[in-house]
């Protein structure tokens, strides 16, 4: 197995987004995580865009930003490998890695690995 804890984990953290330029509308991004934005109050959606393609993944929507950015992990791990920009550091060896590359392998081991950080007040 290839010691990924020796590699240097690019981070959302120390690679901060660019301001999404609209005047108009009320920012929905997070400021931190990437790939997660709000739909409404009370939830967060997340997708992320396929290599060299202009098609997204929609990755789900979830009631909290650490859980869809957790889920946005996984998807990052699946589409870009080691190069990805990570939202936590411990994705790389605590999330499930996809059985395959497709949409629908990914979506589901996001799912999961979302599930697997649900907070217990929300049960």
């Amino acid at each position: 197995m290839l010691n990924l804890l020796d590699k240097k984990v690019m981070l959302a953290s120390q690679n901060p987004k660019k301001r999404d330029g609209r005047k108009k509308f009320k920012e929905t991004r997070h400021p931190v995580y990437r790939g997660v934005r709000r739909k409404n109050p009370q939830k967060w959606v997340c997708e992320i865009r396929e290599p060299n393609k202009k098609s997204r993944i929609w990755l789900g929507t979830f009631p909290t930003a650490e859980m869809a950015a957790r889920a946005h992990d996984v998807a990052v791990i699946a589409l870009r490998g080691q190069s990805g920009c990570l939202n936590f550091a411990d994705s790389m060896w605590k999330l499930p890695i996809p059985a395959s590359t497709t949409a629908k392998d990914i979506q589901r081991t996001a799912a999961e690995a979302a599930k697997a950080f649900r907070p217990a007040k929300l049960d």
